[in-house]
């Protein structure tokens, strides 16, 4: 059972079950939170 799984999960890694393509495309969309986070730090000292 486990090799059949195994056989599956490998599968659908070759066959890109697993590729995302719609993440970059919105990358630059997203906010950048660890850059807002850093300026909050140098404004607290």
């Amino acid at each position: 059972v486990a090799l059949v799984f195994l056989g599956a999960y490998i599968w659908a890694v070759k066959s890109g079950q697993y590729d995302d393509k719609y993440t970059p495309s919105v990358r630059m969309l997203f906010d950048d939170n660890k850059i807002e986070s850093e300026k909050d730090k140098h404004k607290n000292t």
